[in-house]
C-alpha cells in the first residue's frame, strides 16, 4: 500500500507543514474532519485550515517542536466556521527536513460533561460562537489580518468587497493582492502601526474587468497581548459616494459654466445681430449686387454663430419640465452644430435627414437636446475608439401617431452581453473616461415625456440608438393658422434699445419690411416718445436691457400703469434668456420675445403677430 493511500486510510487526519509553513499534504480524514478539500489547503499556510489558530497556543506548540525537535500534544477548538464546535487533540512531530507531521482528532464526544475540562471547553465555544455570530452579521466588511497581511477571516460582506465566493477562499492569502500597486507599501506599514495604535487608511481595490473600488478602512489590534497579534480591518466602500461626490462637483462646474455663458450671451448675441441684419441688408441691396455673396456669408454666419451661443444657454437653462410642439430635424442640426469642430476632428461624417412631413413632436425642447446630444456624442466615442474615419446617420419617419428617430454609427457596436446594461445609471463601458448617466438619463426623459427608448446592434457593423415620442396633436391646427396669416401690413415702430449699432440694424430690417421706424436708446427719451400728443405706435421693440437705472420691464409696467394698453404691443428683444431674473420678469409679463440674432423672416412674422393680435 502507498504512503498516500494509508494516510487516507486513517480514521484520525494527518498534514505534513513544509519549513515555510504552507501545508505539503492533507489527508482524506483531515479533509473529512475540517470540511475543508485538498484542493482548498494544498500549498497555502497553515492557517488556511486553521484560522483562529494564529497567534494562539497552537502557533507555540509548533514553533517549539521546530526548535527542540520533541513531539507535543495539545486540546484546541478547531476555529474554523465549517467546523463550529469542535475541539481537536493533536500530536506534532518533527520530520525529515523540518516538516512537522500534525495528527488531529476531534475529541469534544469523548470529554465526560461534567469534566472540568469539558465545561470550559463549553464556554470557549459559547464565546466562540458569539464572536463569530457578531463578527458575520456586522454590515460592513470586516477582515481578520496578521500583521504582515494574510488574511485570516472574513465575514461575508469582507468576501463580497474581495470578490470571494466565500471566507474560505480567501484564507491564507494577502491582502496586498487587491490593493493597488502604488498602495501597497502603504498598506504593510499601515499594519505594521497598527499593532500598536489603529490607523485609518484609504485604499483602492482592483479587479480584473472591473472598475476600482474605493475603500477607506480602520485597522485596530483585537488582541495585543499576544505575540503574534490579530488585526481586525473594518472597511467602508465609498466608490459610490466618491463618484456621487465627483457628479455633484461636475454638476456645480456646469451651473458655473452656465452662469459664465449668461454673462456673456447678452455681450456676444448684439453684436451678432447688428452683423447679421447689415449683411442681410447689404444681400437685398440692389445696388450691390456684386457683394450679394460676400453679404449672404456674413449673414448666415453671424446666424450659425448667434444659434450656437442659444444652445448653449438651452442646454445650461435650469428650469420647470415644458411641453410644446418640438421639430426633431432643428433640434438634430442645432446638436450637430454643436458637434462640428469634434466631428471634423474625429473624420466622422454625418447626415440627418428629418422630411418635411414628418410632424413635430410633444416634449421639452432642452430635454430632447440633452437625448439628441448624449446619442451624437455617445456615437462620436464609439466610431473614435475605433480609430478609424466613420459615419452618423440621423433619420426620422413617421409611425402610427409617433416619430420614431434612429442614430446610427459605423463603431464597433455594443457588445452583446451588455446590450440590455446600457440604460442602467453608472453602468459605463469607457472605465474613467464615462460616468454611466448619459444613457440612463436620456432613458429617463423620453420615457418622462410619454415615448420609449432601446439599443441594438446593426447588421454589418455599429449601433443604433433609437426613440420613439408622440405626436404633437396641436401640429396641424397650428400649421393651418399659420397658413391664415393675413396679409403683412405697414406699421408705425418704437425701437427701444440702448446699443446703437442694434438699433440702427434693427430699424434697418422694418424698414425694409416698409414700416415706419423711431428709435430711442434710454428709458427716459421712450417715455418722453410715448407722451407726445398724437403718438400712435403699432408695435414696441423693446430691449430687455435698457440703462444703468432701467429695464425694458421698467417701460413695461410703466405703461401698464398708465391703462391705455401700450404694454400688450411691446415685443421683448434679448441675448440673456437664461438668468432667473429675466425668466421670471419675460413669464409674468407674458409677451413675445425675439432672440438676437433674428433674421427678417422672424422680425416680419413676430410684427405680424403683434398687428394681428
Amino acid at each position: 500500500m502507498e504512503a498516500k493511500e494509508l494516510l487516507d486510510s486513517l480514521d484520525i487526519g494527518v498534514l505534513a507543514m513544509a519549513p515555510d509553513w504552507t501545508i505539503a499534504q492533507w489527508s482524506a480524514a483531515a479533509a473529512r474532519i475540517t470540511a475543508l478539500p485538498v484542493d482548498r489547503v494544498l500549498g497555502r499556510s497553515i492557517w488556511t485550515a486553521f484560522p483562529a489558530a494564529k497567534g494562539t497556543e497552537l502557533e507555540r506548540v509548533l514553533g517549539e517542536v521546530l526548535t527542540d525537535g520533541k513531539p507535543r500534544t495539545f486540546l484546541a477548538p478547531a476555529g474554523a466556521p465549517e467546523v463550529a464546535g469542535t475541539v481537536l487533540e493533536t500530536r506534532v512531530t518533527r520530520g525529515p527536513g523540518d516538516h512537522l507531521t500534525l495528527a488531529f482528532r476531534p475529541v469534544h464526544e469523548e470529554l465526560a460533561p461534567e469534566s472540568r475540562a469539558a465545561q470550559l471547553l463549553s464556554a470557549l465555544e459559547a464565546e466562540r460562537r458569539l464572536y463569530q455570530q457578531l463578527f458575520s452579521s456586522l454590515p460592513t466588511p470586516a477582515l481578520v489580518l496578521t500583521p504582515d497581511g494574510q488574511i485570516l477571516d472574513a465575514n461575508p460582506e469582507g468576501a463580497k468587497l474581495l470578490g470571494g465566493a466565500d471566507a474560505a477562499a480567501l484564507r491564507g492569502r494577502g491582502l496586498a493582492e487587491w490593493v493597488a500597486a502604488s498602495q501597497q507599501g502603504m498598506l504593510a506599514a499601515a499594519l505594521r502601526h497598527a499593532v500598536t495604535r489603529r490607523q485609518d487608511v484609504a485604499l483602492s481595490f482592483e479587479f480584473a474587468g472591473e472598475p476600482a473600488r474605493e475603500v477607506r478602512a480602520v485597522i485596530v489590534n483585537v488582541d495585543p497581548v499576544r505575540a503574534a497579534p490579530k488585526l481586525v480591518f473594518l472597511a467602508l466602500d465609498v466608490s459610490r459616494e466618491m463618484l456621487l461626490q465627483q457628479r455633484l462637483l461636475q454638476a456645480d462646474r456646469l451651473s458655473q459654466l452656465g452662469a459664465l455663458v449668461s454673462g456673456v450671451a447678452h455681450e456676444l448675441n448684439n453684436p451678432l445681430a447688428a452683423i447679421a441684419a447689415f449683411g442681410e441688408a447689404l444681400a437685398l441691396d440692389p445696388h450691390q449686387a456684386d457683394l450679394a455673396e460676400s453679404a449672404e456669408v456674413i449673414r448666415s454666419e453671424a446666424m450659425r454663430a448667434g444659434r450656437i451661443v442659444q444652445t448653449l444657454l438651452d442646454f445650461a437653462r435650469q428650469r420647470p419640465r415644458m411641453q410644446t410642439a418640438v421639430d426633431l430635424g432643428e433640434i438634430a442640426e442645432r446638436v450637430l452644430a454643436l458637434q462640428r469642430s469634434a466631428l471634423k476632428k474625429a473624420r466622422i461624417r454625418t447626415t440627418v435627414s428629418v422630411p418635411n412631413d414628418v410632424p413635430a413632436v410633444t416634449g421639452d425642447p432642452q430635454e430632447l437636446q440633452q437625448v439628441m446630444l448624449n446619442a451624437v456624442v455617445n456615437a462620436r466615442q464609439a466610431i473614435e475608439g475605433a480609430g478609424r474615419p466613420g459615419q452618423i446617420v440621423i433619420l426620422g419617419r413617421s409611425t402610427d401617431h409617433h416619430v420614431l428617430v434612429t442614430v446610427d454609427d459605423t463603431g464597433p457596436g455594443v457588445p452583446p452581453e451588455i446590450l440590455d446594461r446600457v440604460f442602467e445609471p453608472f453602468f459605463s463601458t469607457k472605465a474613467e473616461h464615462g460616468t454611466g448617466l448619459g444613457l440612463a438619463i436620456s432613458f429617463g426623459l423620453v420615457r418622462g415625456m410619454g415615448g420609449r427608448m432601446w439599443m441594438q446592434n446593426v447588421e454589418g457593423g455599429g449601433a443604433r440608438l433609437s426613440f420613439e415620442l408622440p405626436v404633437d396633436a396641436g401640429s396641424p391646427d397650428a400649421a393651418a393658422r399659420a397658413a391664415a396669416r393675413p396679409a403683412a401690413q405697414r406699421l408705425s415702430l418704437l425701437v427701444v434699445e440702448d446699443e446703437e449699432a442694434v438699433r440702427r440694424a434693427m430699424a434697418l430690417l422694418a424698414k425694409r419690411l416698409g414700416h415706419e421706424v423711431t428709435t430711442v436708446g434710454r428709458f427716459v427719451e421712450a417715455t418722453a416718445r410715448l407722451a407726445q400728443p398724437g403718438a400712435r405706435y403699432d408695435a414696441l421693440l423693446v430691449d430687455v436691457h435698457l440703462d444703468e437705472a432701467f429695464t425694458g420691464f421698467d417701460l413695461f409696467d410703466h405703461l401698464r400703469t398708465e391703462g391705455q394698453g401700450l404694454e400688450q404691443r411691446i415685443v421683448f428683444t434679448t441675448g440673456d434668456s437664461i438668468s432667473m431674473q429675466t425668466r421670471d420678469a419675460l413669464e409674468r409679463a407674458a409677451r413675445p420675445v425675439l432672440r438676437k440674432p433674428f433674421s427678417l423672416d422672424e422680425l416680419r412674422e413676430m410684427l405680424e403677430r403683434v398687428a394681428s393680435g
